[in-house]
């Protein structure tokens, strides 16, 4: 059985390490954070992370804001002006462009 950790462990590295209470170390917009996570990682793992975006949604579409603030809560998408779906969208729209 697949444990809540292992099932988007890109994410887990990009929100518990980026997107966390020391954000501001990484920027201070979420450009900024999306910059430094492209400068940091490979391209294979910012594929991974947008496959799982894509992989959370599919799972979570009626309930993404709650399982989000369950898996990462120490990030809130809304205080940014972001629902779930529209922060993993400029997300990925960031890293690939």
């Amino acid at each position: 059985m697949t444990t809540m950790k292992e099932q988007y462990p890109e994410l887990d590295q990009l929100f518990w390490a980026y997107f966390n209470e020391d954000f501001d170390l990484s920027g201070d917009t979420i450009e900024e954070i999306a910059a430094c996570y492209r400068r940091d990682v490979d391209v294979d793992r910012i594929v991974r992370a947008c496959a799982e975006m894509n992989r959370f949604m599919d799972h979570h579409a009626s309930n993404a804001e709650a399982e989000f603030a369950r898996r990462w809560g120490s990030f809130d998408p809304k205080l940014w002006g972001y629902t779930v779906a529209s922060f993993f969208d400029e997300l990925k729209r960031m890293f690939t462009n």
